[in-house]
């Protein structure tokens, strides 16, 4: 295949016959960056553990899942963590992406479940600094951005709390750093159970290749 740049350029060339969109997350054509056309592409994760430093007062706790042998997080109302996300080398320049957290209760309460994600990018190999000020962030309030689920009803079960797309400006290759800042929040009416979290992860989407480079430019 000959070189191709990732923007509005063909990024697939020569002799592969396939028809157009018809790849489970690949892509076969023009690329480009208008909705229509990444909608064509599957959807990848990645994912990270919660970690806990010990340093402030609004760390989860480490709790016992009932009176089984499981252990994870428990997240009150103001308990926060920090995540850092390492973009993939197959990721759809300039898509949106979706942070979104894996919880369950330990009981049965219908009350709303909210978590805040603050996030700050920037790209890898020296080529721009971070902005902890959030002075660049599409985001709304502050910065920040919300998402929301009712509780279950039922103890333990696996719910996903996911944002709405996210832009976020530069990211249109692999490599860079999204650091994101999960806090819980309180919401009307609360759920009263205690709200294990297990993992926060980004929905991306993915051209399932590889890039041509290891760096920038990265697509050859």
């Amino acid at each position: 295949m000959s070189k191709k740049e990732a923007g509005s350029t063909d990024y697939f060339t020569d002799s592969i016959v396939m028809p157009q969109n018809s790849g489970k997350g690949v892509k076969v054509g023009t690329w480009s960056e208008n909705s229509a056309d990444t909608a064509s592409f599957g959807w990848r994760d990645i994912t990270s553990q919660v970690t806990v430093r010990g340093v402030g007062s609004n760390d989860p706790t480490w709790t016992r899942v009932g009176s089984t042998a499981f252990y994870t997080y428990a997240f009150a109302v103001g308990d926060e963590c920090w995540m850092a996300f390492h973009v993939p080398h197959d990721i759809v320049p300039n898509a949106d992406i979706h942070i979104h957290t894996h919880w369950f209760p330990s009981g049965t309460s219908t009350g709303d479940v909210s978590f805040q994600y603050t996030y700050s990018f920037a790209k890898g190999f020296d080529q721009e600094a971070f902005d902890f000020a959030l002075a660049n962030s599409p985001l709304t309030t502050a910065g920040t951005v919300t998402a929301t689920s009712a509780g279950p009803g039922v103890q333990y079960q696996h719910m996903v709390t996911e944002t709405a797309g996210i832009s976020i400006p530069g990211l249109d290759e692999p490599d860079g750093i999204i650091y994101v800042h999960i806090s819980r929040v309180a919401t009307s009416p609360t759920n009263t159970d205690t709200i294990f979290v297990l993992t926060n992860d980004v929905h991306y989407q993915s051209t399932n290749l590889a890039t041509v480079n290891k760096a920038p430019g990265f697509y050859g």
